[in-house]
């Protein structure tokens, strides 16, 4: 769904019919390195903030959920789909090792290391090696 040609319906010459000029967007480029780095830190950062608020949910719903059940599951979706997104970055693409030190930020090493300490607990050490590589190239190792 295009919201340009939405918006763009209302009136052919740009504006609708309180005169205003319709906001476009700029399109997201869904395969752009930026795009990778952001959905990483977004999916992670929002399931560390929120994650805890939504299981308490689950543990006042009728019928009844195996809350622990669902919670390991949604983490193991959650962190593998985050990890998937970080690996599109390559580190030995000049424009893709720009883009990530532009967006180096504590949000992105608190999302690199929850991946790990989550690897590692999964026993998954070739992940856990892939995220370190990542903290050492942007020097976020502790």
């Amino acid at each position: 769904m295009d919201i340009n040609k939405i918006f763009g319906t209302f009136d052919s010459r740009g504006g609708n019919e309180s005169g205003k000029t319709p906001i476009f967007f700029n399109p997201i480029d869904e395969n752009h390195p930026r795009y990778f780095v952001k959905m990483f830190q977004k999916l992670i950062v929002n399931y560390l903030q929120y994650g805890n608020e939504i299981t308490k949910l689950l543990t006042s719903s009728t019928p009844k959920i195996e809350v622990e059940e669902v919670k390991k599951y949604g983490e193991n979706m959650l962190y593998n789909r985050a990890f998937d997104y970080l690996t599109k970055i390559d580190i030995q693409d000049k424009y893709h090792i720009k883009i990530l030190f532009e967006e180096a930020n504590p949000k992105l090493k608190e999302s690199l290391n929850s991946a790990l300490k989550y690897f590692e607990s999964e026993e998954e050490y070739e992940k856990c090696a892939v995220l370190k590589k990542y903290l050492d190239f942007l020097n976020f190792s502790s």
